[in-house]
């Protein structure tokens, strides 16, 4: 399971992947070669305007957006990232309250384990 936990203002999102499913749209995304930059931006865009939204509001179309941004994020940060860069397992991503920009840090850091 890859976990993405999304935070902004005063809301937060658990975003969870079975590994399978992880794995056949990571795979599915890298098979068309998109620009890494370009997809990692577009994901954080996903993110806010996913997270802004009710359940209610989230068509089929927003469901996928929403599954490929957490695949790619996560993927990002575990694998493509610069070394000094990556992050070892799950990801947690804090909106800057004015909006400007995201902070991201391991989710061990920041999340105490279940159980």
């Amino acid at each position: 399971m890859i976990t993405v936990y999304y935070k902004s203002g005063s809301a937060q999102w658990k975003y969870e992947l079975a590994d399978e499913e992880y794995e056949y749209v990571i795979s599915n995304v890298m098979e068309d070669d998109p620009d890494p930059q370009e997809m990692f931006d577009d994901s954080l865009e996903i993110l806010r305007d996913v997270s802004a939204m009710s359940e209610d509001e989230m068509d089929e179309d927003d469901q996928i957006d929403q599954t490929i941004a957490v695949a790619f994020l996560w993927h990002w940060f575990n694998k493509l990232a610069k070394p000094e860069d990556r992050i070892e397992g799950d990801v947690v991503l804090i909106e800057d309250e004015d909006g400007s920009g995201v902070t991201i840090l391991p989710a061990s850091d920041v999340i105490e384990e279940e159980g």
